[in-house]
This record gives C-alpha cells, sequence and structure tokens, in this order.
C-alpha cells in the first residue's frame, strides 16, 4: 500500500487507527483466506459498519439456500449467536418476513442498509485495484440480486460478463464460491464502469463505479463516510 495512504482514513480523511477488511470478514469463511485486503480507517468510521454488515450477513441467510449459510442459524453459529446477543437484531429480522398475496413468505430487507455495505466493500475494492481513492459516494448500487432459488439477474448485466464470443470473462476471486467480483464495462451507460460481486453463490451486486482517473486523486480530506445517496 502506498505511504500516503497509509495513514490516514481513506473515508473521512482522519488519522486511521485501524484496518478495516474488504471484503468484509463476515462475508468470508473460515479458514479466511491468505493476505486479507484492508483499507486504512479509523476507528470511527471502522465500528460504523459493523451493525449493517451483521445486518447483511442475516439477510443472506433469509434469501439463500446455500448450505454453509443455513448453518450459520443453527446453535452455535455466529447468526444464530448474534440474534441471541441482539434481541432488536433478532425482532427486526422476524418483522421483515411477510406474506405475498400468492401465500408464500417474502423477506423485506432494509435497502439502505444493504447498500451501504455493498458501496463500502465497492469502494475498498476500487482502491485496491486501481490504486485511487474516490468519494464513497461516487460508488452507487443499483442491483441486488438474490438467484440461488430463482434466477433474477438481468440478462444484459449477466451478457457483460462474457466476450463477445461468449465466453466468461475472467472474475477475481477472493475465496472460492463465496466471494467474487468483475468490473465491466456499461455500454447502456456510455461505456461507465460497473462492479459486479458474486457472493456465496447466493446473490449478485452491481455498483456504478466512477472512471479512474489518470491524476493521482486530491479528494480524500473530503471523503465522508456518512454521505453515501443522494
Amino acid at each position: 500500500m502506498k505511504k500516503a495512504f497509509g495513514t490516514t482514513c481513506l473515508f473521512c480523511g482522519k488519522i486511521a487507527e485501524t484496518k478495516d477488511h474488504i471484503p468484509s470478514k463476515n462475508l468470508l469463511e473460515k479458514p479466511y483466506p491468505n493476505n486479507l485486503l484492508t483499507i486504512p480507517s479509523c476507528d470511527y468510521c471502522n465500528k460504523s459498519f459493523s451493525l449493517d454488515e451483521e445486518y447483511f450477513l442475516n439477510v443472506l441467510v433469509e434469501i439463500s439456500d446455500n448450505p454453509t449459510l443455513l448453518a450459520k442459524k443453527n446453535f452455535g453459529g455466529n447468526v444464530h449467536k448474534a440474534r441471541e446477543r441482539s434481541k432488536g437484531l433478532k425482532k427486526r429480522i422476524e418483522d421483515s418476513l411477510i406474506q405475498g398475496d400468492d401465500g408464500k413468505i417474502y423477506f423485506q430487507s432494509e435497502t439502505d442498509r444493504i447498500k451501504k455495505v455493498i458501496e463500502k466493500n465497492a469502494f475498498g475494492l476500487y482502491f485496491h485495484k486501481y490504486q485511487k481513492v474516490s468519494r464513497l459516494e461516487s460508488f452507487k448500487c443499483v442491483g441486488f440480486y438474490p438467484f440461488s432459488v430463482e434466477e433474477t439477474r438481468p440478462t444484459e448485466m449477466f451478457l457483460l460478463t462474457y466476450t463477445e464470443k461468449f465466453k466468461p470473462k475472467k472474475w477475481t476471486t477472493i475465496q472460492n464460491d463465496v466471494f467474487s467480483y468483475i468490473v465491466v464495462r456499461d455500454w447502456r451507460r456510455g461505456n461507465k464502469l460497473s462492479m459486479i460481486f458474486h457472493i456465496h453463490n447466493s446473490v449478485w451486486c452491481i455498483i456504478e463505479i466512477p472512471y479512474p482517473s489518470s491524476t493521482k486523486s486530491k479528494t480524500l480530506k473530503r471523503l465522508n463516510q456518512l454521505t453515501v445517496f443522494d
């Protein structure tokens, strides 16, 4: 990591007392991969994501049929422990289960909390991929698509992950069958960049990201982790 970023929180520009894992550790599985990615962060910014990251994992186990995720709800699993530790979290999850007009039970998640976690991880991966810092609010999650039970990924975005000869483009794998991502040019938006997450073979997340400029970023001091959405 470049020295210029070594002591500065990438989220707010203050002194970095700690490191934030990218992707969030609770989205990965033990044993963790070697050389986990981190970004410098102040203690406040690091902790500000913790509850949303815990909530995000709770959402994943409700919308996935992945056995690895479902096991986390069993006694002793980290999702089970989190719900026993926080009755408020447990109630929020229970209240999110709603009955649809077709009689089926659906999970209605808190969209803003989901987006906050996705955009934070895109922000960190962008830094590692391009060694550049952009404003956190420049990262816009525009899609969260569960597909383990029913295919919901938009066809046009799915096709962007293939070459013209319909061969799959290369994804960057953080952990096999757990977390991968890819950056693609979206012809629908004038070839602007989108980052796509593939998490636990359960969801696709699509994030619009800025194009890395050829000059060094001078916006570090203006980064504001509290202003995530327009």
